[in-house]
């Protein structure tokens, strides 16, 4: 990896950043604003490496997290921020066993003329993670590229946004908490497969998700949420629709296996092999086991009736002018759906 050879000089410039991503929260999108405003400034391309699955996957299997969303949405996620290129790596023990300047010569120097490196604080790479902030700028004085440093971001409390405080916000099924990581609401992709038709005897047809097992869920309740729809081959339908999410085991029918179930609101047709982006608005309640079917269905109405009112609320908030008065918080929404 030099930056004189005539190789170098013919691959595109580029400005790169190199990680997990899992989320893509908001201390991840800082550091690709940064990744692209340097490849604007240097005429090149804005470039991420990341990984299929998470390194301790390998290096510490005992340690490694659920994944937050998948490669694919990952990837369409880096791309929306404005990146260029996405390289995604399958981290082996041949990756793991690579230093600082071999990873970077076989990934990034064969692909790209690398100019700017971003990273994080506390970021190192490479066997034994050797590959510190100093060293890799020590690296980039040898052959040719700068290391820009981003400082970590911090939410409203001041604590440090990072995977581990969003994962912990998703486990409880606080979703303003996700929200407040993550810049969005967090959303949930599946593909709908058959289910027991349990719903459609309540009143309440659900589309069953077939959710990647290693995926980190919410915990266990119901959920207000807009859904996108995607027939197969074709593209997603921009609209959303209003739904309401039950995330768990079905305990009132003595359910042992844990399920995502889609109520949509305003759309009864068969789903099944269509893929749904589920984006959770708010959580009503926890998941409870009823008597009987009755009771169950008395409470799907009156989570129905509370999920319009806090549907309407936010997309409210979301398309009002900047300094018009708000909609009622979720807090002054009664169980009934009114405010």
């Amino acid at each position: 990896m030099t930056a004189t050879s005539g190789a170098a000089r013919k691959r595109p410039l580029a400005a790169a950043t190199i990680g997990v991503f899992d989320g893509v929260h908001r201390g991840h999108q800082a550091l690709l604003a940064r990744v692209v405003a340097a490849a604007r400034r240097i005429g090149g391309q804005a470039v991420v490496v990341t990984f299929h699955r998470h390194p301790l996957a390998v290096l510490a299997p005992e340690r490694c997290p659920p994944a937050v969303i998948g490669p694919e949405e990952r990837a369409a996620l880096l791309k929306s921020y404005g990146i260029d290129a996405v390289i995604a790596l399958e981290f082996d023990a041949a990756v793991a066993g690579l230093s600082a300047r071999e990873f970077l010569e076989q990934v990034l120097a064969s692909r790209y003329n690398l100019k700017v490196l971003v990273i994080g604080p506390d970021f190192a790479m490479g066997r034994g993670r050797a590959g510190d902030a100093r060293a890799l700028s020590e690296l980039g004085q040898e052959v040719g590229f700068t290391v820009e440093i981003v400082s970590p971001v911090a939410g409203q409390a001041g604590e440090r946004i990072s995977s581990t405080q969003l994962r912990n916000a998703i486990r409880a099924g606080d979703l303003a908490a996700a929200r407040e990581q993550l810049g969005r609401d967090l959303e949930i992709r599946g593909r709908v497969v058959s289910g027991a038709g349990r719903g459609r005897g309540l009143g309440a047809p659900t589309a069953n998700l077939e959710v990647d097992s290693t995926r980190l869920l919410p915990a266990d309740g119901v959920y207000a949420a807009l859904v996108r729809v995607e027939a197969p081959g074709k593209a997603p339908a921009p609209e959303e629709r209003p739904a309401v999410v039950n995330i768990g085991l079905a305990p009132t029918f003595g359910g042992n296996e844990r399920r995502v179930e889609v109520h949509l609101l305003d759309l009864d047709q068969d789903l099944r092999d269509w893929m749904l982006a589920v984006r959770l608005v708010a959580r009503l309640r926890g998941e409870q086991r009823f008597p009987d079917a009755a009771a169950l269905k008395a409470q799907i109405a009156a989570d129905v009736a509370r999920a319009r009112v806090l549907i309407a609320a936010r997309l409210a908030e979301e398309t009002r002018p900047e300094g018009a008065p708000g909609p009622p918080r979720a807090a002054e929404v009664g169980p009934d759906g009114r405010a």
